[in-house]
């Protein structure tokens, strides 16, 4: 009897560990979104501002995973062509996707900057406002 009462101490034992774990990885997700949300100013090539905003929403569900917003009075042709309607972050890199469906990908700098990965185009980047 002492035996079953400790493989089944130690089964829960195991199912709390497990579902810690859990938690502890969605919340670190949920942090890290809440980090990288908020409202950013386009950059070109030199650090040119476009003029151009980017919001990024941790609350609201887009099409592509997070919600995120160009403002409407950004002039930037590439810019956009590109729409951004999506958001996420992939092993520390946040992935914007277009309303088209493809993606860019940006790692951040020391001054706190998001730069597009340079494999993947013209240089752009995305400076917290």
């Amino acid at each position: 009897m002492a035996r079953i009462f400790w493989r089944r101490l130690r089964l829960l034992e195991f199912c709390v560990i497990v579902v810690s774990s859990v938690l502890a990885a969605a919340a670190y997700a949920a942090a890290s979104s809440a980090n990288a949300a908020g409202r950013y100013s386009i950059l070109r090539e030199g650090d040119k501002d476009t003029g151009c905003m980017l919001t990024l929403d941790a609350r609201a569900r887009g099409r592509a995973g997070l919600k995120a917003q160009l403002a409407p009075a950004c002039r930037d042709n590439g810019v956009v062509i590109f729409d951004p309607v999506g958001w996420g972050l992939d092993r520390g890199r946040l992935v914007l996707t277009a309303r088209k469906g493809h993606k860019a990908h940006f790692d951040k700098d020391a001054d706190g900057v998001w730069r597009r990965d340079a494999k993947e185009g013209k240089a752009l980047g995305l400076r917290p406002i």
